[in-house]
């Protein structure tokens, strides 16, 4: 994204993360690739030279791509008209979903045969409550729990020295300075609102977006930044995206589900409340953000829905290659290329356009008649973008909305907040801080060492699926000899040396990192990839799978409770972090990892017969999660969390093998571990949210659907036909 609009979305995305008390699985990685090979790719990249010409394999690819829409239809119908109020919580099937409360304050204690996460979890999920102003509880915000609350002591400490320090300590104290930011108030915001309002033709509004200074942190539809290149993962390409959308979803404009009128009135709650501080009648201002809606469902028409992103085909879509010369000719309203020089971008040998038909419609939206309805856009994107980093009365609104939205009540405590900004804004000079107090060299040459043995146990596992030919299996073992083992935290930094945060406030320091952040991007314009350095936060209770490094990151965040300490026996290290390593090498070999290769580069590597037997063998994981309901009427999208369902099997498989060269392993206790990482409560409208669009599978289908697949646990428990955790031989559906 072009980043003058990447910190608003950084902060949202936070803001929308931080009160969900529980872990996923890496940002960099997405659901689902199955095509025909790099030279398609190639293909694509020459006919999106030619724009204004359509060509025999165009019109193949929009007849498939009307395929894939009558499938997003099926899809987008499953939960268009249900009604978040009306759910209980009952009727799932084949187990009560027991992520939420209400549901486990009714269950009595279930047999290991029947429900083992129910049984396995019982009494943490009978006496664990979830906080005010969270949506969910679980290990996963135990353990960052654990990590805030050092943090916040390392934030406080004023015996403490070096850049690093002094850069978080400063940010943070601005955070929490409410005294100067409730004297400021919303006045800094003023005079852009004043200019926006000034526009009065189209050549002013293409003089204000094309000038960096007067558009700050004002939304303009598109975004650009440098990416990895997908593929030729070691090299930057310079990558036009759009902006989100207000209701989170394409899809949400054309089939508006409970979710989409509850992001669309509380957005409207927050566009009023927020815009008649600054002088609007509500009347005006009702008027202005319907105005933004009703362009942002002209827009939705032809973008990619969320459903879309997770699918098996999305890079499909992704990777769209333009010379400067095209470029030029792309755009005939909207002043492109203007734009991408005044933001430093213009000497980029080539670029990509994530979704040209959107692009190609915002051209088309993009004339005078439409100038107020942008102008709105503008004024209230601007307005969101902002208000967080006002006053308290703008930063309620703000906790509002989220409440809204979310479903859940209160508000997180203010330092808790101010430090969660500090991590994603300054991630890397706060990880380094924390570091510098927190020794933590042990734990990664111990991690370290445990990882390298699930890869060696992964290699025999790969050995022995019969079904791969001996070509496939030979590229499958380069792409895990390949495999570069990410442990706790990184050797090389980004150099923060240059930026400087001290006498400023809140404000001046967003837009003092906002510069940073802009300089260091445009420097990558055409350059090699380093990829010794991490993209994330290793303060985060996560882990994570890079397609375009082939490399597993299992970070100092998720390093506690359940998951890892030095004093666990052998069975519960295998059934916490174990699993976790086995899971992330996994999700080298599901249906997204499947298509990039050992350099990180999207190219086929698997000879056709055996890719064919994959995503048949993937596609009865589907089938089998999509006759799941989570409550009544509530099926499960088995497309969305194939990717996730696949590594956790194939994790779990590759960790029972390593379990059999030790003497008297204790199998009970290393599957109750196992239900223990993905054990979590929720507020119903969470729950609802991840069955929506989330893309791993709820945490008590994590644990039975998972442990259903394998005999060593039908031994260690006695599972028999007709008890719940049952599934006949020819029914279990492990990929790998």
């Amino acid at each position: 994204m072009n980043h003058k609009h990447n910190i608003y979305y950084r902060l949202i995305a936070w803001l929308l993360c931080i009160t969900i008390l529980s872990g996923g699985c890496s940002p960099f990685r997405k659901n689902g690739i199955s095509l025909p090979g790099q030279e398609k790719t190639e293909q694509k990249a020459e006919i999106a030279e030619e724009t204004d010409e359509q060509t025999g394999e165009e019109a193949a690819a929009e007849r498939y791509e009307q395929e894939i829409e009558e499938e997003q239809s099926r899809r987008e119908s499953l939960y268009a008209d249900i009604d978040i109020a009306s759910l209980t919580g009952e009727g799932g099937t084949p187990w009560v979903d027991t992520d939420l409360k209400e549901n486990i304050r009714k269950a009595a204690k279930a047999s290991p045969r029947d429900d083992f996460h129910l049984y396995a979890n019982y009494e943490w999920l009978r006496s664990s409550n979830i906080p005010q102003g969270y949506q969910a509880v679980s290990p996963f915000g135990s353990v960052q729990t654990q990590t805030t609350r050092r943090a916040e002591e390392l934030l406080s400490d004023t015996s403490l020295s070096g850049h690093d320090i002094e850069l978080v300590q400063s940010f943070y104290a601005a955070i929490l300075d409410w005294n100067t930011r409730d004297a400021i108030g919303i006045e800094p915001i003023r005079p852009t609102i004043a200019d926006i309002e000034s526009i009065s033709s189209m050549d002013e509004l293409n003089d204000f977006i094309c000038d960096p200074e007067r558009s700050y942190r004002v939304p303009s539809f598109l975004s650009i930044c440098n990416q990895a290149d997908f593929t030729d993962s070691s090299h930057y390409v310079t990558t036009i995206v759009h902006d989100e959308f207000t209701l989170g979803d394409a899809a949400e404009y054309s089939n508006r589900t409970d979710i989409g009128r509850r992001y669309y009135e509380a957005y409207k709650t927050a566009a009023q409340a927020l815009l008649t501080r600054l002088g609007y009648s509500e009347e005006e201002a009702t008027a202005k953000y319907d105005q933004m809606i009703d362009l942002e469902t002209k827009l939705a028409e032809v973008s990619l829905s969320n459903d879309e992103k997770l699918d098996a085909d999305v890079y499909e879509d992704y990777i769209n290659y333009y010379s400067p010369k095209k470029m030029k000719k792309f755009a005939k309203n909207f002043p492109l290329t203007r734009f991408i020089a005044s933001f430093g971008y213009a000497d980029a040998k080539k670029y990509m356009i994530l979704e040209p038909k959107e692009l190609k419609r915002l051209d088309q939206l993009y004339v005078e008649e439409n100038l107020e309805a942008i102008k709105s856009a503008m004024l209230i994107g601007y307005v969101f973008q902002t208000c967080m980093m006002l006053d308290g009365k703008s930063y309620q609104v703000v906790v509002d909305l989220l409440n809204e939205i979310q479903g859940t009540t209160g508000r997180q405590s203010d330092k808790k907040v101010a430090f969660d900004t500090v991590r994603s804004l300054l991630t890397t000079p706060m990880d380094r801080a924390y570091l510098a107090k927190y020794d933590a060299t042990k734990l990664k040459a111990d991690v370290t060492e445990i990882c390298e043995n699930i890869i060696a146990s992964y290699r025999k596992m790969l050995k022995s699926e019969t079904w791969l030919s001996k070509e496939t299996l030979k590229s499958a073992e380069e792409k895990l000899d390949n495999m570069t083992i990410r442990a706790v935290y990184p050797d090389k930094w980004e150099d923060y040396s240059s930026l400087d945060l001290a006498g400023k406030n809140y404000l001046e320091c967003i837009r003092a990192i906002d510069d940073f952040d802009m300089a260091r991007d445009r420097s990558h314009t055409n350059g090699t990839v380093d990829k010794d350095i991490w993209e994330f936060d290793i303060l985060e209770a996560n882990s994570y799978y890079s397609q375009m490094t082939n490399s597993i990151s299992i970070i100092y965040g998720v390093l506690g409770d359940v998951f890892y300490n030095e004093n666990m026996t052998k069975e519960q290290m295998y059934g916490g972090i174990g699993m976790i390593i086995g899971h992330e090498i996994s999700h080298a070999f599901d249906t997204t990892g499947a298509r990039f290769d050992k350099n990180g580069n999207y190219h086929i590597w698997w000879k056709d017969s055996d890719y064919d037997a994959f995503l048949e063998r993937a596609d009865r994981l589907v089938a089998y999660y999509d006759g799941i309901y989570a409550m009544e009427g509530v099926p499960i999208n088995g497309a969305n969390i194939q990717s996730e369902a696949i590594a956790d099997m194939a994790g779990l498989k590759a960790v029972l093998l390593m379990a059999e060269d030790i003497p008297d392993f204790n199998y009970e206790a290393f599957f109750e571990q196992y239900s223990h990482i993905w054990r979590r409560l929720d507020i119903i409208e969470s729950e609802f949210n991840l069955i929506a669009r989330d893309e791993h599978p709820l945490g008590y289908l994590r644990t039975n659907v998972t442990l259903q697949q394998f005999d060593r646990f039908y031994e260690t428990f006695g599972v028999i036909e007709g008890d719940g955790m049952y599934l006949a031989p020819k029914d279990r559906v492990n990929v790998w």
